[in-house]
């Protein structure tokens, strides 16, 4: 399952940020139980840390960004 949501930053600069929900073992072919997590991205395929329901950071930078409505 994938989500986009929107992002600004401190100068007004939009950021497309993708959610997806990852099973422990996408890919590898086992069929295990375990919990699956989200996952988020910038649309670069940049790492991106969820902070709180209106905030995300960059992993690489450090920047955080606000959730915005589209």
């Amino acid at each position: 399952m994938t989500q986009i949501l929107y992002a600004q930053d401190e100068a007004g600069n939009r950021h497309k940020v993708i959610q997806r929900l990852e099973s422990p073992h996408d890919g590898d072919g086992h069929d295990d139980h375990g919990a699956a997590r989200l996952v988020y991205t910038l649309d670069d395929g940049s790492p991106v840390r969820r902070v709180d329901n209106d905030t995300f950071q960059i992993v690489g930078s450090g920047a955080y960004i606000t959730a915005i409505s589209d």
